[in-house]
């Protein structure tokens, strides 16, 4: 087989424009966030907000190191294919795939009879059986920096596959999808109506033809279409304000010719609850008469019972996380607002091996009756890392096992018993709704984890007291709820 008859399975004789053509990349955009994938195509201009800094950048500094790393131990004569986009890089590809070479590194693998276009991670030389490339073909190994495997993952390499198949006139069953954590080998062969899904969806919002809903702010989209989403939201009063009531939900409510939540709130409760049953109806009735209001409303039948002890606490985490390019993840701060003492204190530690240490503190602080304290955090997370702690430093299981006996989750106390105008019970967005302002305007996790790495690498306290602020800050806002929906009781 020559290579021009190749090039022409390739491209069809079209010449490839990223906006028009579809890559697989974009398969978790189109799954997860078909907002972005719109406004990449209508967003008015001068709306984007490149929100991109320097964590998202590590993070994928580190994926690009770990696939190079992975490529290099394990076939260290791959053929890295450069530039890398482009119609040489295609037909560098091509002509390697001819020559038979044992590993092709980051590919350009393009479809662009079906719309598709992309950068694989490596090909791998079958022999196994043969293709119209000569007695071998080619398989797909996709390298993901990712511990578990998203769905997203698998549809993202059976579509290069599928590429690969066109090109080649012979398509594996399998891919190999290597994460973290192990390799996983996955038969891809019927995921082809689910490619084409996929691939029609995206046309669907290229051309306009459907115009998804944003996300529930306060991250309505991704970078760089978060701010004006969040905007479009509010702007237009859309239904994913309304906390608890999912899709299907809103669907059937735009279906009756509600589009708004001040328009569901001046409907009467019996209709919204045969549109929507009664309790999804129960939820969007009587959240939009919280936004009516702007107060919270307990739900009826229900009262707010927050389970209680003669000393209340509570507290969060600061934790760091994989993408520090040195550091293992550990958690790095445990701050605490003592509602008796009505005073915060932090235990922090500087690098991971100090990790125990501030555990240490923190159990002493509580004390050794433990079942006189109540321990308020918001959702799980302190419970997830509390586990993983325990299992880094074994000699903690015991004092944090029965630590974890006195937490309450304060989040699904107040989800199950009230309704709030918010789009979703963070504590981001909680808080506010209920008068608490913090200190430090925007300054999020990913900041506050910054200026603690900022803080490892120069030594600088001002940085680690940022940390420090923005994690009081969310100790006050849970005691700030507490006493605003339960007047302290």
């Amino acid at each position: 087989m020559r290579l021009r008859a190749l090039l022409d399975r390739a491209t069809s004789g079209e010449r490839v424009n990223r906006r028009s053509r579809f890559r697989p990349s974009l398969v978790d955009k189109v799954l997860r966030d078909p907002f972005w994938v719109w406004c990449r195509y209508h967003e008015p201009p001068g709306e984007a907000v490149n929100e991109v800094g320097r964590y998202e950048r590590m993070r994928y500094r580190r994926g690009i190191d770990h696939e190079n790393a992975w490529v290099a131990a394990r076939y260290p004569d791959a053929l890295a294919v450069r530039p890398d986009f482009g119609y040489e890089a295609l037909t560098r590809t091509l002509r390697a795939m001819l020559e038979g070479v044992p590993a092709i590194h980051q590919p350009q693998l393009w479809d662009l009879g079906r719309d598709v276009y992309g950068r694989g991670d490596l090909l791998v030389r079958d022999d196994s059986r043969g293709s119209d490339l000569g007695p071998y073909h080619y398989r797909v190994i996709e390298i993901k920096r990712a511990r578990k495997l998203r769905d997203s993952f698998a549809l993202q390499a059976a579509l290069y596959n599928r590429t690969v198949g066109a090109i080649q006139g012979y398509t594996p069953d399998r891919v190999t999808i290597a994460l973290r954590e192990g390799t996983r080998h996955e038969e891809v062969s019927g995921r082809g109506k689910e490619l084409d899904r996929v691939v029609s969806r995206w046309r669907e919002l290229r051309d306009g033809a459907v115009v998804p809903e944003p996300g529930p702010p306060p991250r309505a989209a991704e970078s760089p279409w978060r701010v004006y989403g969040n905007k479009l939201v509010h702007e237009r009063q859309d239904l994913v304000l309304l906390a608890g009531v999912g899709a299907p939900q809103r669907a059937r409510l735009r279906a009756a010719g509600i589009h708004r939540v001040d328009e569901l709130w001046r409907r009467p409760p019996e209709e919204v609850n045969d549109l929507l049953g009664p309790h999804h109806g129960a939820v969007a009735y009587h959240t939009a008469q919280s936004y009516r209001t702007g107060e919270p409303i307990v739900r009826p039948g229900h009262e707010l019972r927050i389970p209680r002890a003669e000393r209340r606490l509570y507290f969060a985490f600061g934790t760091s996380d994989d993408v520090h390019p040195a550091m293992p993840p550990h958690v790095y701060l445990i701050g605490c607002r003592d509602g008796a003492k009505r005073q915060c204190v932090e235990f922090f530690a500087r690098g991971a091996g100090e990790e125990p240490e501030i555990f240490d503190a923190f159990i002493d602080y509580v004390g050794d009756e433990v079942e006189r304290s109540r321990l308020y955090h918001w959702t799980d997370y302190e419970i997830t890392q509390m586990k993983a702690v325990m299992l880094r430093w074994p000699r903690l299981a015991g004092p944090l096992t029965r630590l974890m006996g006195s937490c309450v989750d304060l989040k699904q106390c107040i989800q199950d018993a009230v309704y709030l105008p918010v789009p979703r019970f963070s504590l981001a967005s909680v808080a506010p709704a209920l008068g608490f302002k913090r200190r430090q305007s925007g300054f999020g996790v990913i900041e506050s984890m910054l200026c603690y790495w900022d803080y490892l690498d120069t030594g600088n306290r001002d940085m680690a007291e940022k940390a420090i602020r923005r994690n009081r800050d969310d100790c006050l806002a849970m005691w700030h709820v507490d006493r605003k929906l339960t007047g302290g009781r």
